[in-house]
């Protein structure tokens, strides 16, 4: 059946935004994108899409590194700064909690070590 990385490296969606999952530890995953033309907003800066989409997929494949199926039952966060073209974004996801049905997680996303946003999300274990 291959890996959660394997698995989550076909992701249609994430293939179609760029989105490249970079690893896959037990219970983390980090996630990486460049910002093109086509992921800006009306505002002139990266849609706030793309980077929740990013941070999703990196807490999909954390979410999974441990229990599959793990599936999101909530996610909220906060975005602290714009991105721009040509940025490379990195999506870094933990698990901060578990239990038999349940793990918590943190989803940070940085443009090289600068936070642009924070999200945390529960995934239900089935």
């Amino acid at each position: 059946m291959g890996t959660i990385k394997e698995k989550a490296a076909k992701d249609a969606f994430a293939n179609m935004l760029g989105i490249q999952v970079d690893n896959v530890g037990e219970g983390t995953a980090t996630c990486s994108v460049v910002v093109t033309e086509q992921m800006i907003n009306f505002l002139g800066v990266a849609h706030g899409g793309l980077i929740f989409s990013l941070a999703d997929v990196a807490f999909a494949a954390a979410g999974n590194s441990t229990h599959s199926p793990s599936l999101a039952l909530d996610v909220s966060g906060s975005f602290l700064r714009a991105a721009h073209v040509g940025d490379v974004l990195r999506a870094e996801a933990e698990m901060i909690h578990t239990t038999k049905r349940t793990g918590v997680y943190r989803m940070q996303v940085f443009r090289n070590d600068e936070l642009l946003a924070t999200f945390s999300g529960t995934v239900f274990r089935k």
